[in-house]
């Protein structure tokens, strides 16, 4: 099936909308479908770059479900769908802190680069949540790589077993939640701390700071 921006766009609208059929979903699951090449050029690439690299523990395939994608569309309501960056990625866990997250960044981005790819990085930051994220695009098509420090995938991993099928820690919480939150946001910026610093001690030493700072944040 071959589908235009427009319709792809028209798509996204009713997905928002909560006003759409069987069809439009078997449609969204083509379009889905259409990031399988890139998918595949993108993480070859990331894999033969990082082959000889260490400083880093592994790399975790992700494609966007389709109610990760309405969820997306119903919180960003200028977002089009066709203009969405990551249907498409990777995730890739670091053994270590910031420093070692910039390194892996800088050898990413100039891979990309050296084939041609468009490269965006970013660093996010929104209730509590860190990671460094290189958008690529090659053609119309987008494919993000997440780069975590470990403390950010411990954090995000912690965020994620608190969770409840809403994932309502993630975006904000109900009422009941927000001294939790607190406490989440709280250790993510001790982790943030941490993570400046952890190349000046070994990878052990960085553990135990992200457990006593666990143990400090939660026992208040």
């Amino acid at each position: 099936m071959t589908l235009s921006n427009s319709q792809i766009t028209k798509l996204g609208d009713r997905l928002r909308s909560g006003d759409f059929s069987e069809a439009d979903l078997a449609m969204l699951d083509a379009f889905r479908q259409t990031y399988s090449e890139i998918d595949e050029q993108a993480y070859q690439l990331i894999q033969s770059t990082l082959v000889s690299i260490t400083g880093w523990i592994s790399t975790q395939r992700k494609r966007k479900t389709q109610q990760s994608i309405v969820d997306k569309l119903c919180r960003q309501p200028q977002l089009r769908l066709p203009q969405m960056q990551d249907i498409a990625g990777c995730r890739i866990v670091i053994e270590g802190g910031s420093q070692k997250a910039n390194t892996l960044s800088d050898l990413l981005m100039g891979a990309f680069e050296s084939f041609e790819w468009n490269i965006e990085r970013k660093d996010r930051h929104a209730h509590g949540y860190r990671a460094l994220h290189i958008i690529a695009k090659r053609g119309q098509k987008f494919y993000e790589i997440q780069l975590r420090t470990y403390a950010q995938d411990v954090w995000a991993n912690l965020v994620e077993s608190l969770s409840d099928e809403s994932n309502s820690l993630k975006y904000g919480g109900n009422d009941q939640e927000q001294a939790l939150i607190s406490k989440l946001q709280n250790l993510s910026g001790s982790f943030f701390e941490i993570d400046q610093l952890t190349h000046q001690a070994s990878f052990e030493e960085y553990q135990q700071q992200l457990e006593d700072a666990i143990r400090h944040v939660f026992s208040d």
